[in-house]
Parts: C-alpha cells; sequence; structure tokens
C-alpha cells in the first residue's frame, strides 16, 4: 500500500511538471511562431524512440539524440541556407515520420504490441522515476532562468520580430535556445504522454492561457498545464485508463472551458462598453 502512495505522487509529480514545463514553453513557441517546427521535434523523437527499440538502447537517450539533430539540422538550414523554418521543418517532419513508421514495421510483433503500443500511442505511467522528475526539473528551472535573465529581450521579439531585430536582438539564437529546451523537454516525457498525445500539453495549455490574459501567458500556460496533468493521473488511475490520453483529454477539457469563458468576459466587456455609451448618449441629450 505504502508503495502504491509512494508509486502515484511521483507519477503525479512527474505529470504536474511535464504540463507546467510543456504549457510554458507552449506560449512562447506560439508567440514567437515555432509551433510547427515543435510538431516536427516531436516526431523526430518519436523515430527516435521507434529505433530504440529495434537496437534495444534507451529510448529517452535515442529520442533525445534525434530530436535534437533535427533541431540543429533545422537550425543550420535556416541560418546558412536561407530556408525558411516552416519549410525545413515539414521535410525533417515527413523523414521523421518515414522513419519512425519503417522502425515500427521492422519491430517484433511480441515487442510490437507491448513496448511500441505504450511508447508510441499513449504512454505509460510505468515511464516514471526519479531520474525523470530531476530531469524535468532541472528543464523547468532552466526555463526560468534564462527567460529571466534574457526577459527585455525575450518580450521585445514577443511583441514585435522585426523590432527586436532592429534593435540588435539576436532572434535566431533565442529561438534556437527555445528549440532545443522543447526538444529536450518531449524526449524526457515521450514514454508518460505517448509520441501522438505530447502535442496536447504543449498546445492546449498555452491556447488556453492566451484565450484567458494578455499578461502572465506562460505563467498561466504552466499553471493550466501542471493542472491537465494532475487531473489527468488522478482520473487515469481512478478509470484504469492510458495516462497520456486521460492527461489530453484533461488539457482539451480545460481548453475549451477557456474559450466559453473567453466568450463570456468579452460579452460582458461589450455590454460595460456598450451601457457606458448609451449613457453617456443619455446625458449629453
Amino acid at each position: 500500500m505504502v508503495f502504491l502512495v509512494i508509486f502515484f505522487i511521483e507519477v503525479l509529480i512527474t505529470a504536474m511538471l511535464a504540463g507546467a514545463l510543456c504549457g510554458s514553453l507552449g506560449v512562447y513557441l506560439e508567440r514567437m511562431r515555432l509551433l510547427t517546427i515543435s510538431f516536427t521535434i516531436a516526431h523526430a523523437a518519436l523515430a527516435g524512440a521507434a529505433i530504440s527499440i529495434i537496437f534495444k538502447v534507451n529510448p529517452e537517450l535515442t529520442a533525445f539524440f534525434a530530436s535534437i539533430t533535427a533541431a540543429s539540422l533545422l537550425e543550420i538550414a535556416h541560418s546558412k541556407l536561407n530556408i525558411s523554418r516552416e519549410l525545413i521543418s515539414m521535410a525533417i517532419f515527413s523523414f521523421s515520420s518515414a522513419i519512425a513508421m519503417l522502425a515500427i514495421y521492422l519491430t517484433p510483433s511480441v515487442t510490437l504490441t507491448s513496448e511500441v503500443a505504450s511508447l508510441v500511442l499513449w504512454g505509460s505511467v510505468l515511464a516514471t522515476s526519479l531520474g525523470k522528475i530531476l530531469l524535468l526539473v532541472f528543464l523547468l528551472l532552466s526555463l526560468i532562468i534564462y527567460v529571466s535573465a534574457f526577459r527585455i529581450e525575450i518580450n521585445t521579439i514577443l511583441f514585435d520580430k522585426k523590432l527586436a531585430e532592429a534593435e540588435g536582438v539576436n532572434v535566431n539564437l533565442h529561438a534556437t535556445i527555445l528549440i532545443i529546451l522543447t526538444a529536450s523537454s518531449i524526449s524526457v516525457i515521450l514514454k508518460l504522454t505517448g509520441a501522438f498525445l505530447v502535442f496536447a500539453l504543449l498546445f492546449n495549455p498555452s491556447m488556453s492561457s492566451i484565450k484567458l490574459t494578455y499578461r502572465r501567458q506562460p505563467l498561466i500556460g504552466a499553471l493550466l498545464g501542471a493542472l491537465a496533468g494532475g487531473i489527468g493521473v488522478f482520473l487515469s488511475f481512478y478509470f484504469d485508463t492510458p495516462i497520456g490520453a486521460t492527461i489530453s483529454i484533461s488539457s482539451s477539457v480545460i481548453l475549451f472551458a477557456s474559450i466559453l469563458a473567453s466568450i463570456v468576459k468579452e460579452r460582458k466587456l461589450r455590454q460595460k462598453i456598450l451601457s457606458k455609451h448609451i449613457t453617456q448618449l443619455v446625458l449629453s441629450c
């Protein structure tokens, strides 16, 4: 019983850290128009993880190596060959997807039904470990330190990329740092959420925070991501459902609730403005 409680706490902490990290990163990626690139990096990590099963090596290491390689190739092609990030990311996405499908096809059927299914499709609570928690803490602290150290430059980029470049801010450098942090994060949480569901933690909390407020969006995204991770773990244990899919559904419900809340907020604001105009018109008459 004690072991189960400790295991549940470890899974809960892992999911909440992963949600907070991805929720905050997602906001920066969206504001800097890098979400397409994160999609490509995730598929590169998927290809690396799938290859690891064939060669029976650590999937986190191969996923990390594949995602970092994809991120590096993307940035080299963008800066040296003057190719847009979107175009090169789609090329890498296509290649990574093909490699992942080929690796899955070549995997023995017994292994496919156990390791590949849990890794590629919906994730597994058994992926949780103390080492993974420490890695997530390290990545989250790295993001906080980076954002704090370059707050002015990052805020300028988020406000206007061209203005930031005119002010001498190295936009490509900051984009590269965020891409590397994203690649590292995806490779760490890949086995927990599943490769096809990791996007839910990157996209949904960030979209929710952007719909809810104009201020402190990375912080709100982190909180909503942690909330989605926590709720997903509770529901997964209670209903005995795949953890990745459950976290994805939780984050989607939070997103829908955020959209409804923003609609209600906008309507109230319009009514307030309309009432104010009507009052001023009546007083003027």
